[in-house]
Parts: C-alpha cells; structure tokens; sequence
C-alpha cells in the first residue's frame, strides 16, 4: 500500500514540476497561476492520501483515475492550446462546470461582484454611506433615502441633492450600477461627493463605514377594539433574527393582543435565522421542521424556553420562499397559526456557500427541508388556509384585502 501511495506522490510531483517547467518557459504566467497549480497538486495529494486512509487498504483507483485526467486535461490545454488563455480563467470554468453538471437552478457559481452582493445581501449590512439613489431617464442620479444614523447624513448629504461627482470626476454617462461601486469602498476611508442642491454646487466627505441592512419594520394597527402587531420581513439576513426580537419587544411593550408577520415576497435566507424566529413563539420540545439529506431525515426540535400564545397570522404569498416557507409552514402545523394570501413559491431545497480565493462563490445543494408534519412543498408550494388574492383594485385604491382578512381572524371574537 505504502508503494501505491509513493508512486502516486511521485507522479504528481512530476506533473507538478512539468507544469512549473511549462509556465516558467512560456514566462507570462502569474503568481497566481503558479500558486493555483501548486495548490491543484496538493489538493489532489490530500485526496488521494484521504482516501487510502479512509479505505484502509483500499485505493480508489476511479477517484485517482479522475483526478489525474483533470489536472492532465488542465496542464495540456494550457500548454498546448493555439491561442494565449489564463490559467486562473481556465481554473473557474472547471468549477463552474462541477456545478452546472449538478442541473440545479439552487445551485450556482457567482464572480466576484455577484458574491459581494450576495453577501450584502444575506449578511445585512455592508460597507458604505448608508443612501439610496436613483437614475432618472435623463441620466440624472439623486438621492432618495438617506440614513438618519448614518455617515452620509452626518457629513452633509440630503435626500433630494443630485448627484455630480464622485472624488471629483463626473459621473455623467456612468451607470447607475458603476456610480454605486464609486461609493462604496474599504470600511474606514473617505470619499468626496459633489451635489447639487437649489442650484449651488456643494462637496462633502464622507467616511464610509458598515451599514446594517434593515430587513424587519414592525408597527401597531388598532383595529376592532385591538391592538394588532404588525412585523414585515424583507429576507432572513444574519441579523434579521436580532431585528426581529427588538421589534418584537417593542410591540409587546405597546400592549398587543396579536400578530401579523408578513413575508409577502421574502424570498427566503439562513435557515438558522428562521429557527431563531420561530423560537419565540413555539414550546419546547415541539417540531419546527424536519431536514432530509441523502441518508437521513432529522427532526430539528425547539430547544428555548421562550414561548407566546396570542394569535398569530401569516401572510404569503407567490414571492413567499425557503426561509418564509419554513416560517408559515411550522407556525402553521406546530403553533396553529393562521395562514393568508394566495399559494407560496415551493422550495424546499436548502443550499450551503463555498467562497473561493478568487473572490468568488459556489451555492449548492445539499439539504431539503420538509414540514412539522413532513410535507415537502418543493415545486408545489403552501396553499394558505385562506386564499385571498391581492387585486389590481388594491393596488389602484392603496388596500390591501390580504391584511384586512388577516385583521378579521385575529380580533372577530372581539
């Protein structure tokens, strides 16, 4: 056994050293083509190594066959391809071949600038000025929200100012998408904004700094005699979980006799984040869902103390997915909530990140999530217990008949 595993380490070494050999001949390779192949030989040396630990004996020859034709596949077409092509480049289309073999729309392989805002996204905060803006058909950018809290109001900026220039150079004829990356930049350092606000150029710097990511509002709407809580949630960021208690409490601290948690177009998020919503509310003991792999399905049980039992009702719908099917779904079977709006999304698979030195990232599947009660949704979705349907007469007369049912449920013995 001991021989196998010295011929296979010499015969990587040797492709290795050719590789090498090859790049340092051709002398227009970078480091970082260097510094990927090495890592190629030593990944392929722990594998294999892996796997004669693991099989005690027994060498995987299919694994050592594959590897081997991978990285021989690699070094031949970087060497003898007709035309110049880059080693990093070549290295990012056999990942994103291993995820597209996967035939998965979960499952994806995002650049650099897709993962950055994949992060924002999913994270809740990023590293900016805390402002929203917008371009107008003219190509006029302006801004539309500015944070109260945050450092573009504190250095000077306003809601309504233009924007002109970013670190004095015009942003006439950028996109909107290139203005916001001039923004942003490494938490801690500055940037100079010029705007125009009634008519007079004015310049403010800014330090950029991390910004939360607001993904939950919670109001109170008196309704029939009753105080009714209101928490709308955008995404299952990391933070949600956090934004979602403190809002909690301050309805709680307003005297509500119920609640309404909207995830109308959530389109979902972590799954730990979920479960730490739905701790709130449901016993000790009790399901919140259950998560199937390949060999195995657990149940995944409440584990807090901490529990409610006023009425609750959730409103769904089309836009409803992963994360928010979880929510509605445990509320749902374990807390006997209701459920209101019309059917949701139906996915049911559960995806975990990978990210790369390049800067990028891989989302796969590895996991389905199924209900209390071991329904999978996937591709069918949650029909609610009352389907009520959002109209084009709501939206033309600003009423929103999902909400009212909501409201008529949770305070019609009142």
């Amino acid at each position: 056994m001991k021989d196998k595993f010295n011929k296979i380490k010499e015969n990587l070494n040797q492709k290795l050293k050719k590789a090498l050999t090859f790049i340092n001949k051709k002398n227009k390779y970078s480091f970082m083509e260097v510094v990927a192949l090495m890592i190629i030989a030593s990944i392929f040396g722990m594998l294999l190594g892996g796997v004669l630990m693991y099989k005690k004996g027994s060498l995987n020859t299919g694994v050592k066959k594959e590897l081997n034709e991978f990285f021989n596949t690699y070094t031949e077409v970087l060497n003898e391809y007709y035309e110049d092509i880059e080693g990093q480049k070549l290295l990012e289309a056999g990942v994103k071949g291993i995820i597209s073999y996967l035939g998965d729309p979960y499952s994806v392989y995002m650049d650099k600038d897709a993962a950055t805002a994949f992060n924002e996204k999913v994270n809740g905060e990023y590293v900016g000025i805390d402002t929203e803006i917008v371009q107008y058909q003219d190509g006029k950018i302006e801004f539309t929200k500015v944070g109260e809290e945050g450092p573009a109001y504190h250095a000077g900026i306003r809601v309504g100012d233009v924007l002109l220039k970013v670190d004095g150079v015009s942003i006439t004829e950028k996109t909107l998408t290139e203005v916001s990356s001039l923004v942003k930049g490494e938490e801690n350092t500055k940037v100079k904004l010029t705007i125009l606000r009634n008519d007079e150029e004015k310049t403010y710097e800014v330090k950029r700094k991390k910004v939360d990511i607001q993904s939950v509002k919670g109001e109170v709407i008196d309704y029939n005699n009753s105080k009714v809580g209101l928490l709308t949630i955008s995404i299952f960021a990391s933070n949600t979980a956090t934004q979602f208690e403190k809002e909690l409490k301050l309805l709680e601290k307003e005297e509500i006799n119920s609640l309404i948690i909207d995830v109308r177009g959530n389109s979902g998020g972590y799954l730990s984040t979920v479960t730490d919503i739905l701790s709130h509310f449901i016993k000790k003991g009790e399901v919140l869902y259950e998560l199937k792999t390949k060999d195995n399905i657990e149940k995944i049980y409440d584990k807090t103390d901490e529990k409610r039992d006023y009425k609750i009702a959730v409103l769904v719908n089309g836009g409803s997915a992963s994360a928010s099917e979880v929510l509605a779904t445990s509320l749902r079977e374990t807390y006997k909530a209701y459920t209101v709006g019309t059917i949701t999304f139906g996915k049911s698979k559960v995806q975990k990140t990978q990210d790369l030195s390049n800067g990028a990232t891989i989302k796969f599947t590895f996991q389905e999530w199924l209900t209390p009660n071991g329904n999978n949704l996937g591709g069918k979705g949650m029909e609610p217990e009352y389907v009520v349907e959002y109209t084009a007469s709501d939206t033309e007369n600003e009423y929103d008949s999902q909400l009212k049912k909501a409201l008529d449920l949770l305070t019609e013995d009142k």
